[in-house]
């Protein structure tokens, strides 16, 4: 069983989904060094180990609803620490990825200007790239969102568990394209909602997020638009062929 961590992330142009996925073997040994490396920034750094780590210059927000942590982190997200503190904690998910095989992420990321209805878009291909994966593997997925519980998930997911029409190549060379119905019965149990503030693994799941929105969108910040390239092994590359890091775009 995989259990994936997913947050979202609207940039400027970017609409971000971020799942950061766990085996059940190695899900102690991420939560033990997640709590760690978080103990260690608020002793060291003074930031709170509850709250999530963002830029507030990015001009990025969480999605659906705005920022609701309470920490006061935001405000130490602008210190010249900052691109060192996002890179450490990008290693952790590297490093647990490396020694476990374990760790795994899958990242979609659509521009909004040409993707028409990118949020049920990204949702769809967020969906069925997990389910793919967990089918590859032999395996199954559970799903925790780091957000209120939302009906445009939860019909997604319901609709995409019946009637989930996918294009294959058929004929003896590959030439031509069939649609087949390829429900996503991988994914099971049901989209679970949980607030970020409760939850460790959301934060982090957050943090590649933001990361990859900063890549996409650098503005003045600072060092933190190349975090995002300290993920190597832990990315799922087969999500997306067209892309080198596996970052789905359309």
């Amino acid at each position: 069983m995989r259990i994936y961590y997913v947050m979202e992330i609207r940039g400027r142009r970017c609409h971000v989904l971020s799942a950061l996925g766990v085996d059940d073997r190695a899900w102690n040994r991420l939560y033990r060094r997640v709590r760690e490396w978080r103990r260690h920034l608020e002793l060291r750094h003074g930031i709170p180990g509850d709250g999530e780590l963002r830029a507030s210059g990015s001009q990025t927000t969480a999605a659906p609803s705005e920022p609701h942590c309470a920490c006061d982190c935001h405000a130490q997200t602008d210190s010249p620490q900052m691109a060192d503190v996002v890179g450490q904690g990008l290693r952790v998910v590297e490093d647990l990825a490396v020694e476990t095989g374990g760790v795994q992420v899958i990242n979609v990321c659509l521009d909004t200007g040409v993707v028409p209805a990118n949020r049920r878009v990204a949702l769809d291909r967020l969906f069925n790239r997990i389910n793919a994966t967990a089918a590859h593997y032999g395996d199954h997925a559970l799903l925790i969102f780091g957000w209120e519980p939302d009906e445009t998930v939860i019909r997604t997911y319901e609709r995409l568990r019946s009637h989930n029409p996918v294009p294959v190549r058929v004929g003896a060379s590959d030439d031509g394209w069939h649609t087949r119905n390829l429900p996503i019965d991988r994914i099971i149990g049901g989209p679970v909602f949980r607030s970020p503030d409760a939850d460790c693994l959301l934060h982090m799941a957050g943090l590649v997020a933001h990361a990859l929105v900063w890549r996409e969108e650098p503005q003045n910040l600072d060092g933190l638009a190349g975090a995002f390239d300290v993920l190597d092994r832990a990315l799922n590359r087969r999500a997306s062929r067209n892309d080198p890091q596996g970052v789905v775009r359309r």
